[in-house]
């Protein structure tokens, strides 16, 4: 009678291990943990503009990091996501410098929207705020030959492609 017993006590250990490793694993994977999606990079959406500027009309799910506070804030950015940069328009220079930026800081995928919000709220793209400010109005035509090497160029139908196909819009 001692040995069944015995072996019934490994059995119910055993059990127990078991069953605790199977909720383990399940919370795991429901948590993402193990999920490929961890894996790939989010497309983040920068607005450099000062606060004013992006709470009257911005890119809907872009975060706004101004441009005096970008150099700190950039340290909280991984690295790995993809990375586009915005400010006003094509002769705005904030979002380029930004940009130059995070690629020297070793940011692996950087990219700006030249024309800005206006080309975006021009372009008669979905946006977030009252668009009241006159700027949204001007005219905004790309200087010729400017150039920003090593920085990949969006135009708004383009950025507006990656964030559908992720899901962002």
């Amino acid at each position: 009678m001692k040995k069944y017993d015995i072996l019934l006590d490994v059995a119910l250990k055993n059990i127990k291990f078991l069953s605790f490793s199977l909720i383990v694993c399940s919370l795991l994977v429901l948590s993402g943990c193990w999920s490929s999606s961890n894996n790939q990079s989010k497309l983040i959406i920068i607005n450099v503009l000062d606060p004013d500027y992006y709470q009257d009309c911005h890119i809907p799910g872009s975060i706004n990091i101004p441009f005096e506070k970008f150099e700190d804030r950039m340290k909280t950015l991984n690295k790995k996501d993809s990375h586009v940069l915005y400010c006003s328009n094509f002769a705005c220079t904030a979002a380029p410098f930004a940009a130059n930026l995070l690629q020297a800081s070793g940011f692996e995928n950087v990219a700006l929207l030249p024309g800005g919000i206006v080309q975006w709220y021009q372009k008669g793209y979905s946006y977030t705020g009252p668009a009241t400010m006159e700027y949204l109005q001007e005219e905004n035509e790309p200087f010729e030959g400017e150039e920003h090497p090593g920085i990949q160029m969006l135009t708004a139908e383009a950025l507006k492609a990656k964030m559908t196909e992720a899901k962002l819009l």
